[in-house]
């Protein structure tokens, strides 16, 4: 009996601190180079602050059990990430959030109740359409921001289970 409620406990500690996964998409026709502040961990195991993703492309990152953050994608970058919209302190592997100018997608995950609380925002400006589409097991459809103050669930604030995967669609 004390080794299966050992397990089961277990079980639940791994729950409560998986990491929530969340796929980049690069449905423009020009690179967009995703920004995430705080840091983010990357498919390769480290963290990062952003990184340039080509046109049609496809990232996955991990954002940590409670994460609370801001996601934007950053245009016309060059090498040492100096950008036209989008920002940040640190160059391409931004160590603060923008200044102003981005859409943003926000997260805050088990923000209160096993609730990830999420929302894409013009707040701080428009400068390209970000879609969050929430994965399997949450009943919330896709929220976007298709131009300043307009889309599906712009600037509205929606919720899934905690533990759900994201994406985020560029264009």
């Amino acid at each position: 009996m004390f080794a299966r409620a050992i397990i089961a406990l277990g079980a639940l500690a791994a729950t409560a601190y998986a990491q929530t996964n969340v796929t980049l998409t690069n449905n423009c026709t020009y690179q967009v180079d995703p920004a995430f502040y705080p840091a983010v961990n990357a498919s390769d195991g480290s963290t990062t602050g952003g990184f340039p993703l080509d046109s049609g492309a496809s990232a996955n990152v991990t954002l940590d059990p409670t994460y609370s953050g801001r996601i934007w994608g950053r245009t016309g970058c060059d090498a040492d990430g100096n950008c036209l919209t989008g920002s940040c302190p640190g160059g391409e592997n931004c160590t603060g959030p923008a200044a102003a100018g981005p859409t943003l997608a926000q997260f805050t995950l088990d923000g209160y109740a096993g609730l990830d609380y999420f929302n894409p925002s013009t707040t701080d400006g428009f400068n390209l359409p970000v879609t969050i589409t929430p994965g399997s097991g949450c009943s919330t459809g896709p929220q976007s921001c298709t131009a300043d103050n307009e889309g599906t669930g712009c600037g509205d604030t929606s919720t899934c289970p905690t533990g759900t995967s994201y994406t985020i669609s560029f264009c």
